[in-house]
């Protein structure tokens, strides 16, 4: 080429250059620059969101860490030579490129962000809680006639010490500019005792009042003669017990698991998780278990009267009875049953009795009625799945059913988790458990121990059967039906003692799951007689040693 050609071609391109961009160009320029920064911006939220799971996969959190950089740097280059060069087809094609990616981008950084929401709502250590009340009144009261909350002023009212009720219903009281003496007891029938005695005016119970003190056949005629003057809610504000800091994908754990009904544990589960052995033990405790409550001063009362007074109350009393340091809780309500179990897709269990099931209606806010008929491998969804976990009148083993069936869908649940490869039902799950599932465990502790299992999960030989990653062993605390003399009442009430050897046999085979180097104690001799029945071990899944000292 001559140098006068050379010349010609430098003119030209120069000319070029130096032309004038028309008003098409520059929105088209504009519009680039804009796509492309909005996408580098949801690209960084994404791989932030994300580096949360990267111990899932260290290795592939980086190299994926690597690939994403360099191609948002070689589309960022493409992008800025298409607009310096006034190149129109690579323009083009950078534009149709992020066109499909940017809305691909919105979706991931969403997805991750409602996950994050979840698990944050869940972990949230301070919260807001929504409390039930109700002033109840005796109606064969001899006192002055009561029929609405104007009426307390210069009575007295029982409340349950320590506990959020008793602070709502002073509130409404204050409010109200209602003056009356509060009169405090430290568990419910104690507290109704005292109403049907006429030592207090009026009694501040739980709406469902009716139900769980009218449990008791010698108090049904008693419930049946009182009424509520108010029921109401107020919002208080809760801190979560106080947990351990420890590496849970390293060191075995405990958590107290919580089933909450207006102030009552209905199910109370100690479970405990070795990580490394991947084996789960869960020990349900009756929740009429008659034991010491330490926060009452160490009365014996029934075990579901320590969650009234507090979450820590709840902890230190089954640790004071089990021997067993509870690291972490859980705690979640009827709505969390049954979206979870909806989320999942239901679970399918064998029914011996066919029954009517005492559920929850989210939205109303009520009890409802569901018959569930008997049969083999009945499909639930999540209000069946609730009234299933309920019941125990039904059952010929009554309150041991019920603990079964709760482990049963517990079980399920984490099983069909496991064995799903659907993100859907993740999230699903996990928004699920937001709204109604409070744990004190760290939000990192949380997504630690998810990412975790994920990565066993992805090592598992068998990918098709995840549900075999997770062993799990189901017991409960066995006892006996007894009662307890009522001095005001004159008359003696249900309590469920627990055998001493079941407890000690529980928290034996939960320190053999936490603590690896527990010593096994193997029977120092064996008798056996073919005339005499054979005592099952106490660990086993339908008889307990019954030892003579049952206290």
């Amino acid at each position: 080429m001559s140098r006068n050609q050379m010349n010609q071609q430098r003119e030209y391109i120069l000319k070029k250059r130096s032309r004038p961009v028309s008003r098409q160009q520059l929105v088209i320029n504009l519009a680039m620059s804009v796509i492309t920064a909005l996408f580098n911006i949801l690209a960084i939220l994404v791989v932030y969101q994300v580096s949360k799971y990267a111990s899932v996969s260290k290795l592939k959190f980086i190299v994926g860490n690597i690939i994403a950089l360099a191609l948002l740097l070689l589309l960022d280059g493409l992008v800025y030579v298409s607009i310096r060069k006034r190149k129109p087809r690579i323009l083009i094609a950078c534009l149709l490129v992020l066109t499909l990616l940017v809305p691909s981008m919105e979706y991931a950084w969403f997805l991750l962000h409602r996950i994050n929401t979840s698990v944050t709502k869940i972990t949230e250590h301070k919260s807001e809680e929504s409390v039930s009340a109700s002033f109840i009144i005796y109606t064969e009261s001899t006192g002055s006639p009561i029929t609405q909350i104007s009426d307390l002023s210069g009575k007295k009212v029982g409340i349950l010490s320590g506990t959020h009720m008793a602070e709502v219903a002073k509130k409404r009281l204050e409010n109200e500019s209602v003056t009356a003496t509060f009169v405090e007891y430290t568990n419910s029938i104690e507290e109704f005792s005292a109403l049907i005695n006429g030592d207090i005016d009026s009694a501040v119970l739980p709406p469902t009042y009716a139900t769980t003190i009218g449990e008791d056949a010698n108090l049904k005629t008693f419930v049946e003669k009182t009424k509520s003057i108010l029921n109401f809610s107020d919002t208080v504000t809760t801190n979560a017990q106080v947990a351990s800091n420890k590496d849970i994908t390293k060191d075995p754990f405990t958590v107290l698991l919580t089933g909450e009904n207006e102030g009552l544990a209905d199910t109370i589960i100690l479970m405990s998780v070795n990580p490394i052995s991947m084996k789960i033990t869960m020990t349900s405790i009756a929740r009429d278990s008659y034991v010491p409550i330490t926060c009452n001063g160490y009365g014996k009362s029934k075990i579901n009267a320590a969650h009234y007074t507090s979450e820590g109350c709840m902890v230190d009393t089954v640790e004071n009875l089990t021997g067993v340091s509870i690291d972490y809780t859980v705690e979640f309500n009827f709505a969390s049953v049954i979206q979870i179990v909806d989320a999942v897709g239901g679970v399918d269990v064998d029914i011996t009795e066919s029954f009517d099931a005492q559920s929850w209606n989210i939205i109303s806010d009520e009890l409802e009625v569901y018959h569930i008929e008997a049969g083999d491998n009945q499909h639930l969804d999540g209000k069946l799945a609730l009234g299933y976990a309920r019941e125990r009148h039904a059952f010929v083993d009554g309150d041991f059913a019920r603990q079964r069936h709760q482990q049963e869908i517990i079980s399920q649940v984490i099983a069909k988790i496991m064995a799903s490869k659907d993100p859907n039902m993740a999230v699903s799950v996990l928004e699920a458990a937001g709204e109604n599932v409070k744990t004190n465990m760290s939000v990192e502790q949380l997504l630690n121990f998810v990412t975790y299992l994920m990565a066993k999960a992805q090592r598992y030989y068998d990918s098709d059967n995840l549900s075999g990653l997770l062993n799990m062993q189901q017991s409960r605390i066995f006892g006996y039906d007894s009662s307890v003399w009522n001095e005001g009442l004159q008359m003696d009430l249900y309590t469920y003692e627990l055998y001493k050897g079941s407890v000690i046999a529980e928290a034996n085979n939960i320190e053999r799951n936490t603590n690896l180097n527990s010593p096994y104690e193997l029977p120092n001799s064996v008798n056996w007689n073919a005339m005499q029945d054979y005592p099952v071990p106490p660990v086993s899944a339908d008889y307990v040693y019954k030892y003579k000292d049952q206290s």
